[in-house]
Order: structure tokens, then sequence, then C-alpha cells
């Protein structure tokens, strides 16, 4: 490991910071002693001394007299029993926290900026699917009860036709299904029925910064589960289970938010066996699996479930356009019934609007319009490739995506992604820095990158701009 000496210190706590809460030195897990891990990475004993301090400082490690360091304690090992959720749904909510999501909006600002940063459709994609067109108002008015409040559950036509599209054998029956605002407010509901403030919950790590948000708003404690190639490190996962019982476990399989990686099919077998065996459920974000290049990625983890212990959440807005506001979530009857209880709380989603999307989907073009948004964004993120290939020998790296929206990019040891997007921003260019993507803010060696907002054009422009950044 390499540093520089002027910043060595301030390097080896972020480092070690960086590597507590992204999962991949587990919760529980002992540290390396000071000497071992001083000549590891060639810095002197005392640096480290100091390092652990100030983590230890900060909550994220403890010391044990006569035994060492570990990250974050956990309960002692017993004889835990499975979790039973089924019967212990709840909810509640304790918004405190700054929105992220407010912060990610101000630095895009007026249409004119370059936008790497968010994840969604530009528009040059939505107006392409024709979704108005052929939707007459007036007419949906008339001939419908789009004026009037559907039941909390929704459409029933429309969501006759999900249960039809997701083509699982656990998802049969439109009870099974509820429309929502969006994946965020089916994900706000679900989190609020299955943990209340104080519980625990396993999240990947990075994760979705505005699940990140929403989790941390309703004062749940988060186990960071480390993400490689293959997706969750679901052996990290398997040796946290044998010390605690989180409420559930979020992750986003297929093409994860931010690194666009997705879960093999030996993983998602174990994940699913780990869920039975201890009785915990699975928040399943499902929002890109429509969205693969070539290939389509393995089947959902609900396909997959046996125990009734997925809990699946999927949007129209990443497929069509994210104003659309339109998602759903899938799962076994209890939990939908506790579910239809919490959406009371709101009354209902925008019945013009589902009235609108059902139109749509009646005129059998939504899978030509998936079939060209994928050539599109598979266009445009190999433009952006291009640009980062030639960026290589600076020092970057990155995996080149299979769908979704995101490249994440590794950046060289010496640039700083906060003040690489401070002088990005002045050029009228803006991405997501990696801190955004976990639980406490701390320098890391990422950015996220966006290939699906601007056209070709524009992704060859934003592109210019950051190369000569680098």
């Amino acid at each position: 490991m390499t540093m520089r000496r002027k910043t060595l210190y301030h390097t080896v706590t972020q480092q070690l910071r960086y590597q507590i809460l992204s999962g991949e030195w587990p919760i529980g897990s002992k540290l390396p002693p000071e000497r071992r891990l001083a000549e590891e990475w060639g810095v002197s004993r005392n640096t480290i001394v100091h390092a652990y301090a100030d983590l230890e400082a900060e909550g994220l490690i403890f010391s044990k007299v006569g035994s060492g360091r570990y990250v974050q304690p956990l309960p002692p090992p017993s004889a835990l029993q499975p979790l039973d959720w089924k019967d212990q749904l709840h909810g509640g909510a304790n918004l405190t926290l700054p929105c992220l999501m407010t912060e990610l909006h101000s630095l895009v600002g007026a249409r004119s900026a370059i936008n790497f940063a968010f994840g969604e459709g530009g528009n040059h994609t939505c107006l392409k699917s024709e979704f108005a067109k052929g939707i007459d108002p007036q007419k949906i008015l008339e001939t419908s009860e789009a004026d009037y409040l559907f039941p909390v559950q929704g459409h029933l036509e429309l969501r006759q036709w999900i249960t039809e599209w997701m083509g699982c054998q656990q998802i049969t029956s439109p009870s099974q299904v509820m429309i929502t605002s969006g994946s965020q407010e089916a994900l706000q509901m679900t989190t609020a029925i299955l943990a209340q403030p104080g519980d625990s919950i396993a999240v990947e790590m990075p994760t979705y910064f505005g699940a990140l948000h929403l989790f941390q708003s309703l004062g749940l404690h988060l186990i960071p589960i480390p993400v490689d190639q293959e997706g969750m490190r679901v052996d990290v996962l398997e040796g946290i289970l044998s010390r605690s019982r989180p409420r559930f476990i979020y992750t986003v399989p297929t093409f994860h938010n931010p690194t666009g990686t997705t879960l093999s099919e030996a993983r998602r077998s174990q994940l699913l066996a780990l869920s039975d065996k201890h009785g915990i459920p699975i928040v399943e974000d499902d929002a890109y699996r429509h969205l693969h290049f070539d290939q389509e990625p393995p089947p959902p983890l609900k396909a997959l479930d046996r125990g009734g212990n997925v809990i699946y959440i999927n949007t129209f807005s990443k497929v069509l356009f994210p104003g659309l506001r339109l998602g759903f979530v899938a799962a076994n009857r209890p939990f939908m019934e506790r579910l239809m209880r919490y959406k009371e709380l709101s009354i209902s989603t925008n019945t013009f609007v589902q009235h609108a999307l059902w139109s749509y989907l009646q005129k059998g073009s939504f899978e030509a319009h998936l079939d060209r948004a994928r050539k599109v964004y598979q266009r445009q993120a190999t433009v952006m490739e291009k640009h980062l290939r030639n960026l290589l020998p600076k020092g970057i790296s990155y995996a080149m995506p299979t769908g979704g929206f995101y490249f994440w990019v590794s950046l060289p040891e010496q640039v700083s992604p906060q003040e690489l997007l401070g002088r990005a921003i002045m050029q009228n260019v803006v991405f997501a820095t990696g801190d955004m993507f976990l639980s406490r803010q701390t320098e890391q060696p990422y950015i996220r990158l966006c290939y699906s907002h601007e056209t070709e054009s524009g992704i060859e422009k934003g592109m210019q701009i950051l190369s000569s950044l680098l």
C-alpha cells in the first residue's frame, strides 16, 4: 500500500474507516494487531495506534482488554432462534436527517448541466416511449373511475398485468400486488412495517443513497455487507447471522446501485437459504432488472423464493420516465394485508396516472419501448466506456456494466472525489461521489457516473471535460 508522506495519517484513517463502513471488515470481526497492520501497509506502528484511537472515539471500533480491537460490538453468541418475521410486523418513522436527494438535486440545478449524477433515463428516451401518444385524458375520465380513488391496492387490471409480467409462480393474484408512488414509497412502507427504531438491518455497502437515507431517518442500525464482482458477499452475511438477527436484508441484486454488479446465481441460492434458515425476510429492490443489454440477468430472488420470505419492489419510473412515480410491491398475502392497512394512511396512489399507464400498456408498445431503451443505453454506456478506457493509464479502474445505468469508477489515489466534483461543477458537469453511498461520510476513491440521462453527444462533451480534469 503506497501513501504520500504528507497525508499519511489522514489516508490511513480514511482507509480504515472505509473498510469498516463498507463491510470489508465485518461488524464483530477482530482488527489486525497494530504492529502487523503497520508492516503490511508500510507505515509506522504509531500511525496505526492513532488511527485506531480515532476510530474508537467515533464508535466504529471497541477494545477488549487482553483480546484486541473489534469492529462495532455484536451480542455474544447464543442459540438464536429464527426471527419469525411474519408475526412481528411494525410501523413508524422518525424523520430527522438531511435529505441526500435534495442535495443531489441542488448540485444538478438547471437542465443545462451535463448530468452524470441522477439514476434515470433521459428525456430523449422517454419521448420515444410514446407514452402520451393516443392517451386521451378526457376519455379516461369519461370511461373510468380515474376521477375517484381506487382501493388502496391500486388499479385491478394493472395489478393483474404486473402478476403476469413478473412471471413468478409465487405471485399469482393481484391481491399479492400493491401499486405505490414509486419504489421509494414501497421501500418506506415496507421498512416501517418490518423494523422499529433501534433495530438492525443488513445492507449492502455501498448502497442506493435513497434507501440509506430512509433507513437512517427511521432510526435503524445498519450492518454493512460488502459487495464484490459477484454482488453481495453472502459469506460475510452468513458470519453476521451467526451473531445477530437483523430485521431484514436489503439488496439490489441485479445491476446494483451504485456498483452495477449482479448477484451470481450461486449466491442467490445461498442468500435464500440463509433467509429460510434464520427466518429473516429479504427486501429485493429490482428497479433495473429489465434494463439489461445483450444477456438477461439471473431470475429475481422472488422467482426462487420457496419460503415466502422475499418482498419484491420494482418501479415503472426507471423503464419509462422518473416523473411517472409509479412502483409496486409484491409479497405473500399476510404481509400485503399489513401493507394495505399502512397504505390507508395515504389513501391511494394517483388514480389518473394508473389509468394512463394501463391505457399505454394496452396499446402493446411497452416491450418495443424496452427493447429500444436497452439498445440506447448500451450505446451510451459504450460511448462513456471509450473515454474511461483512455483514462486507464492515469490510474482509474472500472467494470463494464451489462445493464442498468452506472459505472462505478475507482479514481487514482491522489485524486479527491470531492475536489474533482467541485472542479467539474465549475465546468457544468455533475456526478455522484462515492461517499453518498455509505452510512457515514468518509473519503473513498470512487465516483458513480450515470450514462442513461444524457444523449451520446452529451456524454462525449461531459467525458471530455472530466478527462481534462484528471
